[in-house]
């Protein structure tokens, strides 16, 4: 018997692009590459169904295998910034990272952009995927985050020695911020990350203001644009999104509460924004009694602003890209990778198809190296396709269901679907904490009881 050349789909095809779908569509996969897209009917004479193998399951979608636009592979899961920054040796936070990748993938991103590394870890995980090592996504990765006093990451004590496990780097000049830069660059990151506002899980109220100036925003966008990277923000503020679309920043990362100004400059500067509100959504349906540093209704808040600035953002024309942030606890890997389209969709009022756009081929915009190759069924592309029941484009929830999908194709290849046995987490991956509260004395009662 001849061995089958490549496979034949059958079924509602969703393009990635704001195109209509074709609903009796065919795709043709020969080697790593779509071969040829199109109406059913139109199936050129030469792809004869005995020369490939036949996936034609009535009522499916194909469609682009995602792109998360915001990730942090890296992070472990980490439940806090001294997990995060302090304990867990780098040696075992890789192998962490290899085993939650392949986790990731199986959730149908067959693409992500990892927007800040502790360590290096996020080079080493892409190049080990890369190379054949390990089974996951393609990855786009930033370094660590540049962070001053008054970024996310300048998280501890001032007379703490910065730590050396935080996913950022220290820059107290601007001769500071060309060296980190030129040193990641040779350390072969893709993107540049700043830490250029500070965030609510970390300090209270802390939206009001931008880490670093126009002029030196303006420096970091120059220098790794000149060597040939894109450059993101970690912008909630007003003042720090406005400030890096004015600088010429690629991609800002929330911008909940950008202003008019801020959309206009990133329109003037092709910006675009990955709002990721599922992390922000995730700790207000957590629902604890204290979330991060300032509670959940300063979550609440935001997400309010964001509904109202980035539905005028989108309006006006500024792409919005989705991501997760999966990493963080909030946010476990192969979870929530598809919750940010939802959101799009009942929180900013986009239809399904924007949404899968943004999720798909509008999200290669922050894949420089390979964004051309994905992100669309499109002939010529390489096939990383997923094929999944119902119609996402009529319930976008469906993309939420990722053991109900039918395939996951990566580079024309079924990805194996076996998922990883479930870890134990060490003791020093843990905060040391003593008790959650006090545990103080009831002299009434004469028994003790926990006070948080």
């Amino acid at each position: 018997m001849q061995p089958k050349k490549g496979y034949l789909l059958k079924g509602r095809i969703i393009d990635g692009s704001l195109n209509p779908p074709i609903e009796q569509g065919a795709v043709v996969v020969h080697g790593e590459r779509i071969e040829w897209v199109g109406a059913a009917a139109s199936l050129p004479a030469q792809y004869v169904e005995q020369a490939y193998e036949v996936i034609d399951l009535p009522g499916r979608t194909i469609m682009p295998g995602l792109i998360d636009g915001h990730t942090h592979i890296s992070f472990g899961e980490s439940r806090s910034e001294e997990e995060n920054a302090l304990y867990t040796p780098v040696e075992f936070r890789t192998l962490k990272a290899a085993y939650y990748a392949k986790k990731v993938l199986q959730a149908g991103v067959t693409s992500a952009f990892d927007a800040a590394t502790t360590y290096g870890i996020a080079q080493a995980v892409r190049d080990a995927i890369d190379t054949g090592m390990f089974e996951g996504p393609r990855f786009t990765v930033s370094g660590k985050q540049l962070t001053n006093h008054q970024g996310l990451e300048d998280s501890f004590p001032s007379w703490m020695e910065f730590p050396v496990g935080q996913s950022a780097v220290l820059v107290k000049t601007k001769e500071d911020l060309i060296e980190a830069i030129r040193l990641q660059v040779k350390d072969e990151v893709d993107a540049i990350k700043v830490s250029g506002s500070n965030d609510n899980l970390i300090t209270p109220d802390a939206l009001g203001a931008s880490a670093f100036t126009l002029e030196e925003l303006r420096i970091i966008a120059d220098e790794t644009h000149r060597l040939g990277k894109i450059c993101s923000t970690h912008a909630r503020s007003c003042e720090s999104a406005r400030d890096a679309a004015l600088a010429g920043f690629d991609n800002i990362f929330h911008a909940s509460y950008i202003d008019d100004a801020g959309i206009e400059a990133c329109l003037k500067n092709q910006c675009v924004i990955t709002p990721t509100m599922t992390l922000l959504v995730n700790l207000i349906g957590a629902n604890p009694a204290q979330a991060g540093a300032s509670g959940t209704s300063a979550f609440e808040r935001e997400v309010e602003a964001a509904s109202v600035n980035l539905r005028r953002a989108f309006d006006a024309g500024v792409p919005l890209i989705a991501g997760s942030e999966s990493g963080w606890s909030p946010v476990p890997y192969g979870q929530w990778h598809a919750k940010e389209m939802e959101l799009f969709v009942t929180l900013l009022g986009m239809t399904p198809l924007q949404a899968i756009h943004a999720n798909t081929l509008g999200a290669t915009r922050l894949l420089k190296r390979y964004g051309h190759e994905v992100g669309k069924v499109e002939a010529g592309r390489l096939a990383d396709l997923l094929v999944v029941p119902g119609d996402p484009s009529v319930d976008i929830r469906i993309l939420q269901r990722p053991k109900a999908f039918d395939y996951i194709f990566k580079g024309g290849k079924p990805i194996d679907r076996t998922p990883p046995a479930p870890r134990v987490r060490k003791w020093y991956e843990r905060t040391k904490t003593f008790l959650n509260g006090l545990y103080v004395f009831d002299e009434e009662t004469g028994t003790g009881r926990l006070v948080q």
